[in-house]
């Protein structure tokens, strides 16, 4: 298949498309100016066919341009955090342009379309688990917030017969492809610098980027309509996350004991900072209360459909340590 791809220079992008390529399939991907030499498209184009239209994928032309051809698009460009000083990109990016994409996309008769979205616009789920079934959630960040807007339009075209594949990856771990890390890891760095993390109460699911990569070459079958996939790996204990992290600098982490509503306020704190200055993401309070929550997934209709075996989360975190030391 001729595959379009938005978001294929980034952390998780980069890793769908080279498992896109693996699997035979030839790519166009939508870059900006700035990323036409990234390192990254070079290491991409040594592993198969790939084109690239330059553009800006809030921009409708470049969108048509893109897509124009294809038979299917993985939409996954994002801006991905907390950080409240890009609401207004988060919106422009994560809501409106993913809503163009995919109008766009239906218009052309693409399939399958897919909308990369998060486990976050799920979150807290009415039941206390996440499955594809769990409503669009109200968010509390603008990151949830646009997300959750973005899955509220993928699932009217849904509703509607469209093709429309929506994956929904929890926290997402692992050694970046030639790329920046993930949004995850940054927000571990502080810890693995210090050497000191807290030790709550709770946790959260983690999956191992290559694994989503997966999910993402395998949708790629025209005919099956359209689906919802939790992509959530494993449930890991914040003590079993450090203790991963150890591993992985080769060194001991010391703990200090924290309790999950000193955790919370500490996230209000730097929520409240983050309007001023950068704030690392696993600092906010959307991530300690997704994080002492420990919700639960449900991705047993992902497994089943797809065929996919998870691999260690644990063994992803030590991995990405070790490949940015």
């Amino acid at each position: 298949m001729f595959i379009a791809v938005t978001g294929g220079t980034g952390y998780l992008g980069a890793h769908t498309v080279k498992a896109l390529l693996d699997a035979g399939h030839a790519v166009r991907l939508l870059v900006t100016p700035a990323e036409q030499n990234a390192p990254v498209l070079a290491a991409l184009r040594g592993l198969g066919t790939v084109e690239t239209h330059v553009g800006d994928v809030r921009e409708g032309t470049d969108i048509a341009a893109l897509l124009e051809g294809t038979d299917a698009v993985i939409h996954g460009a994002g801006v991905v955090g907390t950080d409240e000083r890009r609401t207004r990109l988060m919106w422009d990016v994560n809501a409106y342009a993913t809503e163009s994409v995919l109008t766009t996309a239906v218009d052309l008769g693409l399939d399958p379309i897919v909308s990369v979205s998060s486990y976050a616009a799920l979150f807290p789920s009415p039941t206390g688990i996440i499955t594809p079934e769990t409503p669009t959630a109200p968010g509390r960040s603008s990151y949830a917030k646009t997300k959750g807007y973005a899955d509220q339009v993928a699932r009217r075209l849904q509703s509607a017969g469209h093709p429309v594949v929506v994956t929904y990856p929890s926290s997402v771990v692992g050694p970046a492809f030639h790329t920046a890390v993930g949004v995850t890891e940054s927000g571990w760095a502080p810890m693995v610098r210090a050497r000191i993390a807290p030790s709550v109460r709770g946790g959260m699911a983690m999956v191992d980027v290559r694994d989503v990569a997966a999910v993402h070459a395998r949708l790629m079958r025209p005919g099956r309509g359209p689906h919802r996939y939790i992509v959530g790996g494993e449930l890991l204990g914040f003590d079993e996350m450090v203790d991963a992290l150890a591993v992985g600098l080769g060194r001991p982490i010391r703990r200090v004991r924290m309790t999950p509503g000193a955790m919370r306020a500490l996230g209000r704190v730097s929520d409240a900072a983050g309007r001023f200055v950068p704030i690392a993401d696993g600092l906010t309070y959307e991530a300690a209360l997704l994080l002492t929550a420990a919700t639960p997934v449900d991705d047993s209709a992902t497994v089943a459909d797809l065929g996919i075996d998870w691999r260690d989360p644990r063994t992803a975190i030590a991995d990405a340590v070790r490949a940015h030391r």
